[in-house]
């Protein structure tokens, strides 16, 4: 799960490549338009038969993406 951690009317995601290096792993981000401190902004998904494995995996992958404030030169998502 990524929650928001901020207040904030525009929000960003950082880390987002580094997070998809996490092998079988996908991400969503959900795409809100404002961050509340635990508002769900997004999940990590991970796939494989192990499934005591994809939990680790799909953790590291959703704690490499940080939700920022937006500034005029982010991607907002």
């Amino acid at each position: 799960m990524i929650y928001g951690g901020l207040e904030a009317k525009g929000i960003a995601f950082e880390g987002v490549e580094d997070a998809l290096r996490v092998p079988r792993t996908e991400l969503r981000l959900f795409g809100k338009p404002e961050s509340f401190a635990r508002r769900r902004m997004g999940v990590a998904l991970a796939f494989g038969p192990d499934v005591d494995d994809c939990r680790k995996r799909a953790r590291q992958c959703a704690a490499r993406v940080r939700p920022v404030e937006a500034t005029s030169d982010s991607v907002v998502a």
